[in-house]
C-alpha cells in the first residue's frame, strides 16, 4: 500500500466527537505533501470552529495516529485558523521526541 493511502486511512481513524465523522472526510486536513522516498509528510489541520474546545486534543490525536505508520520518519503537522494554534503547535512539536525514540527503537 502506498504511503499516501496509509496516511489517509490513519486520518480517517480520527473522529470529531461532536460531528461523529472523521477529520479527513470533514476536510479539516489540507495542504498534504508527501515525500514517499524520505518517509515525510507535512499537512495542516483546521478545527471545525475557531474556538474549538477540543482542537488541541484532536491535533495530538492526528499526530499520534500518523506516528503509527512505520514508514513515516517525519510528520510536520501545523494547526491553523484556531484561537490556540500556537499552544497546539507547541504540543505537536513536543511529540517529535517520541517520534525520534520510535525510529531509534526500530533501527
Amino acid at each position: 500500500m502506498k504511503l499516501e493511502n496509509k496516511i489517509i486511512e490513519k486520518l480517517k481513524t480520527v473522529e470529531d466527537p461532536e460531528l461523529r465523522q472523521d477529520i479527513y472526510s470533514l476536510k479539516l486536513i489540507y495542504d498534504i505533501k508527501i515525500d514517499e522516498d524520505k518517509g515525510e509528510v507535512s499537512l495542516k489541520f483546521r478545527p471545525t470552529v475557531f474556538q474549538c474546545p477540543i482542537g488541541i486534543q484532536l491535533s495530538i490525536s492526528i499526530k499520534r495516529a500518523l506516528m503509527e505508520i512505520d514508514e513515516l520518519r517525519k510528520i510536520d503537522l501545523e494547526v491553523t485558523d484556531y484561537v490556540q494554534k500556537d499552544l497546539a503547535n507547541q504540543y505537536l512539536e513536543s511529540l517529535d521526541g517520541e517520534m525520534y525514540n520510535k525510529i531509534k527503537e526500530e533501527e
